[in-house]
């Protein structure tokens, strides 16, 4: 087998791209977040900051849930819906994550505000 200098050039830059590849996957430039938005049905029910461990339990129609805030991180502790997949979720705490129960129509989203929540949503022009 006869390797030439291209080769070597060629395979240093596969090498070189797949590096690359794996930083932008295991070190994403997510900011942590500063509250937990709570949505059910897909209205907001309520907002808490991250800053101060606390533990709610959130009533909708079809059941409720238990969320626990701490360390500034929130996972949801306890749910009466039949599969509990939102319980053996991981906690969350950078800008964007979420945990999901679809019975009982429950999202907890992470958002990111100096000023509480009150910010301008950038898809919609609204307030959030």
């Amino acid at each position: 087998m006869n390797i030439q200098k291209t080769d070597i050039f060629f395979l240093s830059i596969l090498l070189s791209a797949g590096v690359l590849l794996a930083v932008f996957i295991y070190f994403p430039r997510t900011s942590v977040g500063t509250y937990v938005e709570i949505r059910v049905d897909g209205e907001k029910t309520a907002a808490y900051p991250l800053s101060a461990d606390r533990r709610e339990t959130v009533h909708t129609a079809s059941g409720e849930n238990t969320i626990m805030i701490q360390n500034g991180a929130v996972s949801m502790t306890a749910a009466d819906c039949p599969d509990k997949v939102c319980v053996s979720m991981r906690r969350i705490s950078r800008s964007g994550e979420t945990i999901v129960c679809l019975p009982h129509k429950l999202v907890l989203e992470i958002k990111n505000s100096g000023n509480g929540g009150n910010s301008l949503d950038a898809v919609t022009g609204g307030a959030p």
